[in-house]
C-alpha cells in the first residue's frame, strides 16, 4: 500500500530535485525546465518540507548538498533514469543533441592512454557533451550500481558483484618503459640481469595503491629491482626516466603514445605477469539504457583504432 506520506508528495518536485543535483544552481535549473526562478525555490523549499532537511546550503560555489541530500540522490537518480527510460521511446535519444554528462570511471595506467582519444570520440558524435573521467577507485563498484557512474575501464575480468556486466574490450600487455639510448632499450629482458634495476612506479588507484607490482613480478625469475620513486604524476615518472637510467614498467598501450624519446624493454616471460586484458563495466540494470549503448560503442571504438 502507498502510504499517506508518499501520497502527499507532488512527483513534479522529484524532477526538480533531480535538475538541481545536476547543476546545484537554481537559476540554470529554472532554464532547463524552462519556468522562473522563483518557482524552482518554491519547489524547493516543498522539498525541504517533505524530507524536514535543508538538502543544499548556500555557498560562493552556488548549492552544496547536505549530507541527507547525497543519501537521497544515491537511491533517486538511478530510479529516475529508469522511468525516463520506461516512459520515453527509445528514438528519442538523440546522441547529436545530448547536452548531458557521461561519468566514466578507468584505471589509471589505461586512462592515460585512452582518455584523449575517447574524449574526441564523444565530443565528435555528441557535441554538446560533458565528458567526466575519474580514477577507478574503491567505490566505482557501487558507483556503477546506482549510476553516478556510466561505465568503468579497467583490466578484465575483475572479481565484481553480479550487479554489474563485465565486457572484453581489448587486450594489452606490459613493458618497461625506458630513455631512448638506454643500454637495454629495445631489447628483452634477460632473467640473468646482474644490476638491480632501478625502477619509477606509477600509483593507481585501486591497483598498485599500498605496493608496486612489478618488483615482485621480476623477483620470480630472479631479476633485482630497486623502486625509487612511487608518483601519481605521470608526468613526473616520464621526466625522470628521460633524463636516467630509471625504467618505468607501465601498460604497452601506454607506452605506445609516448614520442620518440622513450624506448621500452619487453620482459621476459613470467607466469604471474598480470593479465592484459581489457574490459568495460557497466551497472546491469543500466546495461540497456540508449546512452549506456551509445557509450559502449563509443569505447569499442577507442580499442579498434
Amino acid at each position: 500500500m502507498m502510504s499517506n506520506r508518499f501520497k502527499r508528495l507532488d512527483l513534479n518536485l522529484l524532477k526538480v530535485l533531480k535538475v538541481l543535483i545536476e547543476v546545484n544552481n537554481t537559476r540554470k535549473a529554472s532554464e532547463l525546465l524552462f519556468t522562473s526562478q522563483p518557482s524552482i525555490s518554491r519547489s524547493l523549499q516543498k522539498l525541504r518540507d517533505y524530507f524536514d532537511d535543508e538538502l543544499f546550503i548556500r555557498s560562493q560555489h552556488g548549492l552544496e548538498p547536505t549530507t541527507k541530500l547525497l543519501e537521497i540522490k544515491q537511491t533517486l537518480l538511478p530510479v529516475l533514469s529508469q522511468l525516463e527510460q520506461v516512459l520515453e521511446p527509445e528514438s528519442e535519444f538523440d546522441v547529436a543533441q545530448f547536452d548531458g554528462t557521461v561519468n566514466i570511471a578507468i584505471n589509471g595506467f589505461i586512462a592515460n592512454s585512452i582518455s584523449a582519444k575517447l574524449t574526441q570520440i564523444l565530443l565528435a558524435q555528441a557535441p554538446q557533451v560533458k565528458v567526466n573521467i575519474v580514477d577507478w577507485g574503491t567505490h566505482t563498484l557501487d558507483l556503477l550500481t546506482s549510476g553516478e557512474v556510466d561505465l568503468g575501464v579497467n583490466y578484465y575480468p575483475l572479481e565484481l558483484s553480479k550487479q554489474v556486466y563485465q565486457k572484453r574490450v581489448a587486450s594489452d600487455d606490459f613493458v618497461l618503459v625506458c630513455r631512448t639510448g638506454h643500454p637495454l632499450a629495445n631489447t628483452l629482458l634477460k632473467s640473468d640481469q646482474r644490476e638491480p634495476l632501478q625502477l619509477a612506479s606509477l600509483v593507481v588507484s585501486d591497483w598498485n595503491d599500498n605496493i608496486a607490482l612489478a618488483p615482485n613480478v621480476l623477483a620470480d625469475v630472479g631479476i633485482n629491482t630497486e623502486v625509487k620513486i612511487r608518483s601519481t604524476y605521470l608526468h613526473s615518472l616520464l621526466s625522470i626516466v628521460k633524463q636516467s637510467d630509471v625504467l618505468f614498467p607501465c601498460s604497452k598501450l601506454l607506452a605506445n603514445s609516448l614520442s620518440d624519446e622513450f624506448s621500452f624493454v619487453q620482459f621476459p616471460h613470467m607466469p604471474n605477469m598480470p593479465n592484459g586484458d581489457i574490459g568495460m563495466t557497466i551497472g546491469r540494470k543500466h546495461r540497456n539504457q540508449p546512452k549506456m549503448r551509445w557509450l559502449e560503442s563509443c569505447i569499442e571504438e577507442v580499442f579498434r583504432g
